[in-house]
């Protein structure tokens, strides 16, 4: 073979091993975040102020170098002792600068300018900016402007109360690595605080610590749970049965504990066995969730091996997600075994779950209103 040859043999040589490491660097990094995504699963950081206590979910795998960011700033105590300084109220509250800890008049002047440029790429994902979103905070372009530079994201961010265009137009540009999952009274409570100018709380809203937990309640403690629902037409008692889809169950408590699902009512009874609640839209006009702010998001389906028979009770599934609906089966029903997913079982108020099956109908919409006055987990 020629020099010219060997050179040019040479050369392909180098280029297809650069390719190679290169190729095998992307896999690391990319297996090193799947890892990292695996390890905060089943993670969630609690927010604890002086008005109570906000709880996220994260999203590692929507968004892994600010979400695993976040996380070791909790770790190292950063967030402790800052301040949610920027409200808009019923719309965002913001927070994380670590400017706020000594707070003083030249600091409070340059709020909302600290702890950020950490070098995080932009996460932007599939999450959109609705109520109890958490998103990274992007550097302004100039003081007090909307603009923003890319690339910019670091300590601070904010919470979104009311969804809204104003919320929306976040999407494409803001990376959204959490959820409110408790405590949207809280936030919606610190949004009201009084503010100067520009939208600077006048007095100091303290993040007295953020901590990481297992996600609460763990399948354990749900295990021995159950939910008396009090209906217009008798009780019924529900036992938990998390094993096989612990985020459905833990959806269904969180929000039966807010009182999301007082006032609703089983809106539709088809064919006398499929008994479904929980639309925000039955609420009567005078209930007090009408005046709340809540997040409703939707939860990854899964598959079960729980079978639908009589008084099992599950979310509804719609696509690859469950949202707040759930259904109670009155008779056996082998055709929606596995696609929905079960989370509890009837254990008291079978001639209940009766007569609400047996209430007359127009299409599948009940003809009186079956209401569902309280949910209490027990």
């Amino acid at each position: 073979m020629s020099a010219k040859y060997l050179r040019i043999y040479a050369c392909v040589f180098l280029i297809v091993l650069s390719l190679n490491v290169a190729a095998i660097r992307s896999a690391v990094g990319g297996l090193a975040a799947q890892s990292a995504a695996d390890n905060l699963e089943n993670v969630e950081a609690v927010i604890d102020t002086g008005m109570g206590s906000i709880v996220i979910d994260l999203f590692p795998k929507d968004a892994p170098r600010h979400v695993e960011y976040f996380v070791n700033r909790i770790k190292a105590g950063a967030y402790d002792g800052t301040t949610f300084f920027r409200l808009v109220k019923y719309g965002i509250i913001q927070g994380g600068d670590p400017l706020a800890k000594n707070p003083s008049p030249k600091t409070k002047a340059q709020m909302g300018t600290g702890g950020l440029n950490a070098g995080l790429p932009d996460e932007v994902n599939k999450n959109k900016h609705l109520s109890g979103a958490v998103s990274a905070v992007l550097q302004a372009d100039k003081p007090n402007s909307n603009d923003v530079k890319p690339g910019t994201s670091g300590a601070q961010f904010f919470i979104v109360l009311n969804a809204g265009p104003a919320q929306s137009a976040l999407d494409s540009t803001f990376t959204v690595f959490g959820r409110v999952v408790e405590g949207m009274d809280v936030a919606s409570r610190i949004s009201e605080a009084p503010v100067n100018e520009f939208k600077i709380a006048n007095d100091r809203i303290e993040i007295k610590k953020i901590y990481l937990r297992e996600k609460t309640p763990t399948v354990e403690q749900m295990k021995t749970m159950a939910a008396l629902v009090e209906t217009s037409l008798g009780n019924l008692k529900l036992q938990l049965t998390p094993e096989s889809s612990p985020a459905a169950a833990r959806s269904f408590v969180r929000y039966a504990k807010s009182g999301f699902y007082d006032g609703t009512t089983f809106f539709r009874i088809s064919h006398k066995y499929f008994l479904e609640a929980g639309n925000a839209l039955d609420w009567p006009q005078d209930s007090p969730n009408r005046k709340k702010i809540h997040a409703l998001w939707p939860e990854p389906a899964g598959v079960s091996a729980v079978k639908q028979t009589r008084g099992a009770v599950s979310m509804r599934r719609a696509g690859e997600a469950t949202w707040q609906y759930f259904f109670i089966i009155a008779q056996d029903n082998p055709a929606l075994d596995g696609q929905h997913v079960p989370f509890a079982r009837v254990t008291e108020g079978l001639d209940v779950l009766d007569k609400i099956a047996a209430a007359e109908v127009e299409g599948d919409k009940p003809k009186q209103r079956i209401e569902i006055k309280r949910i209490s987990i027990q």
